[in-house]
């Protein structure tokens, strides 16, 4: 096949997603106005004629339109429902797939009707809507998608990097893998740490970047128990998972998701998760069997959850073997990808998309 991708071209799970196909042996192509160095497949940086988000997309459509002319695509996936699927459907490229991915329904979709309007319109040309967790299901199915162009599929985790440790952990490891931005809500585990509750012989390792990481470092700083607290930065996936192999306990913050792949990863890797009670999460984690649910936002909630997974080492056994089963059975990146890609085919061959 020959795929076009429209996404932002400088996030990695864009770069994975076209680097399964592209090592599949299909042909693609990525058109992205963000930074496309270093793209292991075929890239072009689209330049975005006006500033504003929303004219900016609708105003580089003719340049894109003649870039997938050019191209002479078998299918079009458009990744992220908002901006590249309006790109995707002004461009009039069919058959087109609209990838949603989380924050493009569940945060963007609710907060105002001129993203209702756009995220509406690109999924009215779809022919087919992919997204990876129940919750996304039903916002684009709630957004007037018919459930048989919906094709649910988790992007899943490479099981040859992340699986358990082969001997026992030593320490007390706490492991948070979310990027700093807010919707991740690493503020709530940086004030955990300094609750009462909070396990007094823990090392905390927090990976990832993003904006909000100078102002967690000063807080953690700040902390009487900030000398426990490293912060990794952006690390690649072995390095994140030699962290997890190492962690005893797996903490996500996050106010807002779709299934999260870094919980996937955790589990896998047999740390316990202690995870936002939020609904994305409770599709993976039954709260006192396999992992601990915290109200979000909630530090003292967290902490209290944390020092119970990290004292109760026959739960952190039954939990571990559980997740681990539980991520092979319906999580695995190359299981899952063969599911879209067997249904992109069919699409690009004129069958019945869903």
């Amino acid at each position: 096949m020959r795929i076009a991708l429209l996404a932002d071209g400088s996030l990695g799970h864009v770069r994975r997603w076209g680097d399964w196909f592209a090592g599949r042996g299909h042909e693609v192509l990525l058109l992205s106005f963000q930074d496309v160095s270093q793209c292991p497949f075929p890239a072009l940086r689209l330049r975005r004629p006006l500033p504003t988000d929303l004219l900016g997309y609708a105003a580089a459509a003719p340049a894109a339109r003649r870039l997938l002319r050019r191209f002479r695509p078998d299918l079009v996936n458009a990744i992220y429902a908002g901006g590249y699927g309006l790109l995707g459907a002004l461009c009039g490229a069919r058959p087109l797939v609209v990838t949603a991915i989380g924050s493009d329904m569940l945060v963007d979709y609710p907060s105002s009707a001129v993203h209702r309007v756009q995220i509406r319109f690109a999924l009215s040309r779809a022919d087919m809507v992919t997204t990876d967790a129940a919750v996304l299901t039903r916002a684009v199915v709630g957004a007037g998608v018919p459930p048989a162009k919906v094709l649910e599929a988790v992007m899943g985790i490479d099981e040859q990097v992340f699986h358990p440790p082969e001997g026992p952990r030593e320490g007390l490891v706490i492991a948070s893998t979310r990027n700093l931005y807010p919707v991740y809500d690493v503020k709530t585990l940086i004030d955990a740490i300094d609750d009462r509750s909070w396990p007094a012989a823990a090392t905390t390792i927090v990976c990832g970047d993003g904006p909000e990481r100078a102002a967690l470092e000063s807080q953690a700083a700040a902390s009487a128990r900030g000398a426990s607290v490293t912060f990794a930065g952006r690390l690649a996936p072995e390095e994140i998972a030699s962290v997890l192999r190492r962690s005893s306990v797996y903490v996500s913050t996050s106010l807002s998701d779709s299934t999260s792949v870094s919980l996937l990863e955790a589990m896998a890797s047999g740390a316990v998760p202690v995870v936002s009670d939020i609904e994305a999460d409770r599709e993976w984690i039954r709260d006192g069997e396999n992992g601990l649910l915290f109200p979000a936002g909630d530090a003292a909630a967290l902490a209290a959850a944390v020092a119970r997974a990290a004292a109760d080492a026959a739960f952190a056994s039954r939990a571990g073997e559980e997740n681990l089963g539980l991520v092979r059975r319906r999580g695995l990146w190359s299981d899952n990808m063969a599911r879209v890609e067997a249904a992109f085919a069919a699409l690009a061959a004129g069958g019945v998309s869903g």
